[in-house]
């Protein structure tokens, strides 16, 4: 299964007994319009270092899996991404804007 996102994704980084893993955040909106967050452990390239919450555009992943005493444990590995490295900023359209009047006659549903 490939996976190619052109969505900012957030990378966790975890290091523990000078061991270096990486997660990923995952959400999904609820029927109740609220989110709900998860994670999934990935993998890059040998040699690929990230900051804790790196933002990353995935290019090229999919999914693996390795086992553990016939135990399944699925990661996503990351073969090409893009760092992000500042968040775009969004532009005020509205801070120049007239204000402007319509008619009850003008619209369409009166």
């Amino acid at each position: 299964m490939n996976v190619i996102d052109d969505k900012v994704k957030l990378i966790y980084k975890n290091t523990v007994n000078n061991k270096v893993s990486y997660s990923i955040g995952l959400s999904k909106k609820k029927e109740d319009g609220s989110y709900e967050n998860g994670y999934m452990p990935c993998r890059f390239k040998k040699d690929v270092e990230l900051d804790n919450k790196a933002k990353i555009k995935i290019k090229n992943a999919w999914l693996d899996f390795y086992k553990v005493d016939k135990k399944t444990f699925v990661y996503l590995f990351i073969n090409e991404f893009e760092k992000v490295e500042e968040q775009q900023k969004s532009v005020d359209n509205f801070s120049s804007a007239k204000e402007v009047t319509i008619e009850p006659d003008d619209l369409p549903f009166y």
